[in-house]
Order: structure tokens, then sequence, then C-alpha cells
């Protein structure tokens, strides 16, 4: 408050001694002159001349007392933030007027940008209020390594000209027009500098705690800052992601299906917007007789590559309708992808073809073999390869169902066979339709944790119904 006070009284105090001064110097002229144009001519050139030395004494009580109080400045500050348009905008503006309530008229703000790795001049303030843009400064500057922690403030005068470190750091000092410098921390992490320029007195330590507060409220604004435009970020990608998953949905055909005697029920559940786990049942009509099941996955979790699956899907469909079994359309597919070096994760393929008189035949390239319940042994096995890269051959009796799934059900099933035989026995009334959600009810908890929430879930089922 007493700076204000000072500021109020020095400004209306010189108002006054020049307002005197006129009244003396008009009473002394009138009194010996009598009056007359002549006065009136000297006091306008006398009034365009002092007008000048006035505003200039002004400016000079300014610099040296603020008239700015520092509850006029939080106000403003905040007023700033609920009208500003940007954060740069607002942090350039309360970056000024802190320079000028502490009368200084040089300053610079040094941040690190973490997408680009560096650190960039963000904002110089001197009299042209002059803003330097693509300014790097050297990651190995000495002035970034001059600091601990947010509490240590560097002020040239101060510094030892005969040391070499204390010269080193007031080259640096010199080069960028600065008194004193403070860091910018957000906990221990280091975000960048605040430069403040030369004044012919040096800094209170009512300033300097100023200025600290300034530092550590703006690495706070930085943060959330930087955490608000990696939320904006990943929203624009979870909009594409979403996109994506739903082209992905519309190639999925439908999961519930009757293909004469085959009764097709598919379970199949994404943990994310972009499908890892992809699968495929259409009628292949390059054959009299035949239905083509497909199942593959990507193994890893980047999930941009997930993009090529509709076209993996599109290259097992022309394949198999250019007449081939399917051992040559997963060799084919396997050389294409290869040739063109398309994936650098590995993709596991199963692809099978069924008859109508319960031909089955499948071929596996990595993917999980398929189980197969027999109605009339009342047995759950499982359908290995009787040679890598060849096709094998079954054929499903009446009342037989078949189990293609991924990896996470595929163990659980395995380890517990015997339960599982129990409840296809106790279950072989039923519709695919009824088995499918108690089959996942007992799945569900036996799987891993990790495994239950970061992996797509894939489950056919395909009956032989009796001939009707």
């Amino acid at each position: 408050m007493i700076p204000r006070i000072k500021n109020i009284i020095l400004t209306y105090g010189l108002d006054m001694a020049f307002v005197m001064l006129l009244t003396g110097m008009a009473v002394f002229l009138f009194t010996i002159s009598g009056g007359g144009i002549y006065i009136f001519v000297f006091f306008f050139f006398l009034i365009l001349s002092l007008l000048s030395i006035l505003n200039y004494l002004h400016d000079v009580i300014d610099s040296r007392i603020s008239p700015v109080h520092y509850n006029d400045l939080y106000s403003q500050t905040v007023e700033s933030i609920l009208t500003m348009e940007s954060f740069n905008e607002m942090l350039k503006i309360q970056f000024d007027s802190i320079l000028n309530l502490i009368s200084v008229k040089s300053g610079l703000l040094i941040f690190y940008y973490p997408d680009r790795e560096e650190f960039n001049i963000f904002y110089q303030k001197d009299r042209k209020k002059r803003v330097i843009r693509n300014a790097n400064v050297e990651i190995n500057n000495i002035l970034l390594r001059s600091f601990a922690s947010s509490e240590d403030v560097i002020v040239r005068s101060k510094l030892n000209p005969y040391s070499y470190e204390a010269a080193s750091l007031i080259r640096e000092i010199d080069r960028l027009n600065g008194e004193v410098i403070l860091p910018i921390y957000f906990h221990d992490t280091f975000l960048g500098l605040i430069v403040i320029g030369r004044r012919k007195r040096r800094l209170s330590g009512k300033e300097i705690r100023l200025l600290k507060i300034f530092a550590s409220k703006i690495a706070i604004l930085s943060i959330n800052s930087f955490y608000f435009n990696e939320i904006l970020k990943k929203k624009e990608l979870e909009k594409e992601f979403e996109l994506a998953s739903r082209i992905h949905r519309r190639f999925m055909p439908d999961p519930d299906l009757q293909i004469g005697r085959l009764q097709i029920r598919v379970h199949h559940q994404t943990t994310s917007l972009m499908t890892r786990e992809f699968y495929d049942v259409f009628i292949n009509d390059a054959r009299e007789d035949d239905v083509r099941i497909s199942a593959y996955r990507i193994q890893g979790n980047i999930a941009g590559i997930s993009i090529y699956m509709p076209g993996i899907q599109a290259l097992l469909q022309s394949y198999s309708r250019l007449g081939m079994s399917p051992s040559r359309v997963i060799r084919k597919v396997s050389d294409f992808i290869r040739e063109r070096n398309l994936l650098d994760e590995k993709i596991t393929l199963f692809h099978s073809s069924f008859e109508q008189s319960g031909i089955f035949e499948y071929c596996n390239s990595g993917y999980p073999d398929p189980f197969l319940y027999r109605s009339a042994s009342q047995s759950l096995e499982i359908l290995k390869q009787t040679r890598k890269g060849a096709a094998s051959k079954v054929r499903l009796e009446e009342g037989d169902t078949l189990l293609v799934s991924c990896e996470p059900y595929h163990g659980v099933i395995r380890q517990n066979g015997e339960k599982f035989t129990e409840f296809l026995q106790s279950s072989a009334r039923l519709p695919l339709a009824k088995i499918r959600p108690q089959l996942l009810k007992m799945l569900a908890p036996e799987l891993d944790p990790d495994e239950s929430t970061d992996r797509d879930k894939l489950l056919i089922l395909v009956r032989m119904e009796e001939v009707s």
C-alpha cells in the first residue's frame, strides 16, 4: 500500500506544483504588463513546452514507484484468466504486468517443449515487446545446468567475475541481457527459466518472492495446459479409433448363423476401439458345398496395425473363392504379407472348410487348436494338425460341437477339460444360443485378470444338426 500512496502523493503533488507555477507566472506577468494578447500567446507556448517535461516526470515516478497495487495485479490476473483467449496470451500479459510492477523493461520466458525435446525462448519483452520465434536454447547451456531446485536464484551482480564458472554464467546472462534468473519447476521437474532484465537498483526480497510465486504458477499452468492438450489429442484419436472400430464391425459377419445343417454362434468382445482379434464366416461360391470359417489375431498391442485386418479378410475370401484349400489359402496369405513386409508383428491364422456332410478340413498357423466335442462318446478332444502347414480332416457327426477360441479361452478349456465336457454333455439338447452365455459365464472367473481386461475375446461354436 505504501508504494501506491507515495506514487499518488508525488504524481498529484507534481500536478499541483505545475498549476501553482503557471498561476504565479500569470499573476506576475499580469501585474507588470497589465494584461493584453501577448500574455495568452506566451502561456500557449509555455504550456506546450512544459507538458512534455511534466509527462517525463510522471514516467520517472511510475518507473521508481509503481502505481499498481499487488491486489490490483492479482485482480487483473484473475480477470485475464477468465477472459483469456489462449494460455500463451495470458502468460505474456501477466509477465508484462509483473515486469511493469517491478520497473523492469525487458525479460525472457524460456520453456521446455517435450514434443521437440528442446528449450526455446517462448517470449521476450523489451521496449518493442518483440516475440522471438524459433529461438532455440542449447540443451547443454550453462544456465539450464545451474539450478537444483525452485528456490535457487541467480543474480548477476552477486556473481564473482574471477571464478571460471561464474564468469561463464555472467557471459550467458549478458547475452540474454538479464540481471536475475529464476528456474521454473513443477515438483522436481525442470520446465524452464525466467530471465529478468536490468534496472538501476537491485530487486528487493519482496520482488524476488513475487517472481518465485509467478514461476510456480507458470509451472502449474504449463503442466495443466500440457495435459489439457494431451486430452484433446486423445479425444481426437479416440474419434478416429471409434470410426475405425465401426468400420471393422461392418466387416464382421452376423454372430448368429444357420447355414444348412451348421448352427453357428459367435462371441466376439473387444477391449479397445481397435480390434486385434478377427473372425469371418462365409459361403464359398467357388464350390458347391463349402462354408469357410476363419479366425486370426495380430500378436502385439500396436493398435494402428489392426487397420490391416479387413484387408487380410479380403485376401482370405479371395483365395478361397479361387477354389484353394484351407492350407493353400493360409500359405498364400502368409506369403503375401511376408513379400510386401506389411506387418512387423506376427499374425496367427486359422482357416477351415465345412461341408454339409460333416467333413471339416482345417489348417492352423499359430492360432490355438480347436476343440471338438463328440456327442456319441461324450468326450472333448483337441484337434491338432497332423503335419505343420498341411490341412487336416475330420468328420463331424450329428450333435458334435466344434469350439474355436482365442488363447485365454483355449487355456481355460484345456486346463478344465472334464468340467467343460460335463457341461457340454448336460446341455446337449440345448440350442447353441443358450449354451453360449452359460459357457462364457463359466469361462469368465477362470481367466487371468490381466488377460480378462487387456485381450480381445473370441469364441466360435459350430454344431452339426440332424438332417432335416
